[in-house]
């Protein structure tokens, strides 16, 4: 019977494509922009340098976009919130701020409650919203939580041969060994719903049907039964008791079911 992996941190409350989301704690740093939505310079008012320091000084770890990135950001940047500062519509007496913190795949994770102020002199009427707004995240209990290590996989991996190792399955009782063969010659939808087997690898499964050979590689993210598809701008991830997989590249594609046996 082939090993299940046990994940003990706790996700729900972020969703990619439907998805539940993960906590905010499950995300180990901040990236910020040079200059937000509504600026209209770089770092206006200073409000992003502000931010980025307010993060800081809470516990986060959070950066620029262009500052020197810590290499496990730099090879995932799924490890990141990108955080915004959006506009509200304050009218002529208010001005109003919200921070927006998005995974990698642009799905909003939190939003913070709306810092507001009343001074006419607009740096001091940003700075104010913006302080009252990051209360949210001042009063959060942050702490980044992983149960394992993450990945650090450079940008769209081109996957060669892989070999694979023995697999065991519960019918019939034999080892099975894969054929070596190139994984993106196998993967087409007509044999996504194909039965797969999942063998464990280092950091995440690589998965393989009946002849046998080898048709995904499925890297471990953060998050419990989401896995991203190695050469693939796609993930894999468990919904409802069913396995799916769902593409993106440059438009989202109608998630397909697909049949695992872990």
């Amino acid at each position: 019977m082939l090993k299940k992996i046990v994940f003990t941190v706790s996700f729900i409350l972020i969703s990619f494509y439907g998805i539940a989301q993960k906590n905010i704690n499950n995300y180990k740093y901040i990236i910020l922009p040079t200059s937000f939505e509504f600026s209209k310079s770089e770092d206006q008012y200073q409000l992003n340098s502000l931010l980025k320091f307010l993060f800081n000084k809470y516990g986060y770890e959070a950066y620029f976009g262009n500052d020197d990135l810590p290499q496990d950001l730099i090879g995932n940047r799924c490890l990141a919130l990108n955080a915004e500062a959006l506009k509200g519509k304050g009218g002529i007496f208010k001005t109003k701020l919200e921070i927006e913190l998005k995974d990698c795949f642009g799905n909003i994770v939190m939003t913070s409650q709306e810092g507001q102020s009343r001074e006419k002199e607009y740096k001091k009427a940003y700075t104010e919203a913006l302080r009252e707004a990051f209360e949210t995240f001042q009063n959060f209990d942050y702490k980044y939580v992983s149960d394992k290590e993450t990945l650090v996989e450079t940008s769209k991996p081109k996957v060669k041969n892989v070999k694979q190792q023995m697999v065991e399955v519960d019918t019939p009782k034999e080892v099975i060994t894969a054929k070596e063969t190139k994984v993106e010659e196998v993967l087409t939808a007509d044999n996504l719903s194909d039965l797969h087997y999942a063998q464990e690898i280092d950091n995440g499964y690589q998965l393989v049907n009946s002849e046998p050979r080898i048709v995904m590689i499925l890297l471990s993210t953060a998050a419990e039964n989401v896995f991203m598809v190695k050469g693939k701008n796609a993930i894999v991830f468990k919904e409802d008791g069913f396995w799916y997989y769902s593409e993106n590249n440059g438009k989202l594609e109608e998630r397909k079911s697909m049949n695992i046996k872990f």
